[in-house]
């Protein structure tokens, strides 16, 4: 399969129903943390205020053949009750991330009988410090997601859009370890996982071009601008409901991520709650954490 392919499995649409019986819906995409050999902790990363407050959820995973190949248009739901306090939230409370462990649910899955197909992308996808130096201010990304939980409901296949970088992706943001992105994002796209995704060739810092082909991880869609109808422009939460935006509120076209490096912030923290890496993995820390 190609990359393109497998990005089509990388991301689930996560349905959610409150306290109230509302529904609502974002992205989430599944990540290895500790990667090494046979071992590894599968997770599911969204925004944290896509699951907050959830009574119950419900996960949507494509089911796969003898060979291993996805069945396109055969799926399983596995829903979930107290979903929100499944979920482990970031260590710190500014940054919109939170992840479920994966580990019980897949194992329940496949006891009954359900073999499913799964990618995970994990720590060789995140780019280091040096990776993030080599970009240019200008790259062009890929988004996974469920724009307004929009998706093919029946092969249950997300949608790709295309963009590039608003802001550059190796400079903090007003501060802050993210960057904006010059896309459509719309009430479903929180927790999408935005890529570099290049095939072929790829620009240089030093404006040369380089061939081969690339996919890098940079960052979580977790909030989106608007232009409101007195004329300020806002950045806030990307909703997980279409009718959150009322008509006084146009979104821009600009998206707000957060940097991917902070998904390798739960690696301390999971260690902290039990887990022992494998003998000679190798936590990153590149940045202080602001």
């Amino acid at each position: 399969m190609t990359a393109s392919d497998q990005l089509l499995h990388t991301t689930i649409l996560i349905k959610c129903v409150g306290q109230s019986g509302e529904n609502s819906s974002g992205t989430g995409f599944m990540f290895s943390f500790f990667k090494q050999g046979d071992t590894t902790f599968p997770a599911l990363i969204t925004n944290r205020h896509v699951i907050e407050g959830a009574a119950k959820g419900i996960l949507k995973f494509t089911l796969a053949k003898s060979d291993g190949t996805p069945d396109i248009g055969k799926s399983i739901e596995f829903t979930l009750d107290n979903f929100s306090a499944l979920w482990i939230r970031h260590p710190n409370p500014l940054v919109d991330l939170a992840i479920f462990p994966l580990g019980d649910a897949l194992t329940s899955l496949r006891t009954q009988g359900f073999n499913l197909y799964t990618v995970f992308t994990d720590q060789s996808f995140v780019p280091t410090d040096d990776v993030l130096k080599a970009l240019t201010p200008l790259e062009d990304v890929l988004i996974v997601g469920y724009p307004d939980g929009v998706s093919d409901t029946v092969n249950n296949i997300p949608i790709f859009r295309r963009g590039i970088t608003a802001t550059p992706a190796n400079i903090a943001f007003n501060g802050s370890r993210e960057f904006l992105v010059d896309a459509a994002i719309f009430p479903g796209s929180s927790g999408s996982p935005t890529f570099i995704f290049n095939q072929g060739s790829y620009p240089t810092r030093d404006g040369g071009l380089q061939i081969g082909s690339r996919l890098i991880l940079i960052g979580v869609v977790y909030a989106v601008a608007s232009y409101t109808s007195n004329g300020d422009i806002v950045i806030v939460p990307a909703p997980t409901q279409a009718k959150a935006f009322s008509v006084t509120q146009i979104p821009i076209n600009l998206g707000k991520c957060i940097n991917a490096q902070r998904i390798l912030d739960f690696e301390p923290l999971l260690v902290a709650q039990g887990f022992k890496p494998p003998t000679g993995y190798v936590m990153r820390v590149e940045q202080p954490q602001p």
